[in-house]
């Protein structure tokens, strides 16, 4: 069993009253954390996404000569003129390069933007103070071991549904391949939950992807409705910040049509940075709660705080 209850478990203060919490009341101790410390939850959440959009930035300048070339190739085509097969596969192989350099650099940065709002989540829960530099540290390290749990988890989602979809394709009955679509739905979904917290296990215990996804799964155990129940509560109160802020409200006070497109986006960033902590905050008191439930977790640190002997 692992001991080990955060990446800065030194100092030890007075435990935590810890227990078995039920969904509601893991929502509104994330809350509560987060209306404790705005500035900084929402720091370690925007301070990635800003980095990200400058390195896209970056990319775009080093690239600009591959935008010219589409341009120019789609003006030639556009002119009758028969464009060098070399240029457009040259062009378009550039294009490939920068959207894969994205989608790497998101993956990395957000990894590491989740694991950092994990561990401030957590110290705050166990009533410990983190500062940013520590928590940005901490997600960097962490980031390799989530990103791992990720695409394992990803595979074997692929791995499932084309095992079914191959099965479905043979069978060629209707009713089979009704219950291959709820077989796959069903597995995706306690799939989902029994892998809910590895990221949160792979950033607090700092252990690989294969020991994250293992943890995650023995700790979901017996809870794994409480876990999609928990989910369907953050898409629902997700669902309706973001409505009345990046809709009712910005369509209430602002009537032309492109002031309003240019600041929905701009709503729709805010929300999404905003929200960010609430996740991640939710998925780690969840750890904290299974914890609880499996390996009376509460009495560990109880004990943890007992005065020593000399």
């Amino acid at each position: 069993m692992t001991t080990q209850v955060g990446p800065s478990s030194d100092a030890r203060g007075e435990a935590p009253q810890l227990r078995p919490l039920g969904v509601g009341d893991i929502v509104d101790r994330v809350f509560a954390l987060y209306r404790a410390r705005p500035l900084h939850f929402l720091t370690i959440a925007a301070v990635p996404y800003l980095v990200l959009v400058l390195s896209i930035a970056g990319l775009a300048l080093v690239f600009a000569a591959s935008f010219i070339g589409i341009a120019n190739i789609a003006n030639d085509a556009a002119n009758g003129e028969v464009p060098d097969p070399a240029a457009v596969l040259a062009a378009f192989s550039s294009i490939a390069v920068f959207l894969l350099a994205i989608v790497v650099l998101a993956v990395v940065i957000l990894s590491a933007q989740s694991a950092a709002l994990v561990d401030a989540m957590s110290e705050g829960y166990l009533g410990r103070r983190i500062t940013l530099g520590q928590a940005f540290r901490d997600g960097l390290a962490a980031a390799p071991s989530v990103i791992g749990a990720g695409f394992l988890v990803f595979f074997g989602l692929i791995a499932l549904w084309a095992v079914l979809i191959i099965a479905a394709a043979i069978s060629q009955q209707g009713l089979v391949v009704l219950g291959v679509v709820l077989f796959a739905l069903v597995g995706t979904a306690y799939i989902a939950a029994s892998t809910l917290v590895a990221p949160v296990v792979a950033t607090v215990e700092r252990v690989g992807p294969a020991t994250a996804l293992r943890r995650s799964w023995t700790l979901s155990e017996g809870n794994r409705w409480r876990i999609i129940g928990l989910e369907l509560l953050l898409l629902i109160i997700n669902g309706v910040i973001s409505t009345l802020l990046s809709t009712v409200f910005v369509t209430a006070f602002i009537s032309d049509l492109n002031t309003r497109t240019i600041v929905q986006q701009i709503a729709n960033v805010v929300a999404t940075v905003a929200w960010a902590p609430v996740q991640w905050g939710t998925f780690a008191i969840l750890y904290y709660d299974l914890r609880v439930r499996h390996e009376a977790f509460d009495l560990q640190l109880a004990a943890e705080a007992l005065p020593r002997q000399p």
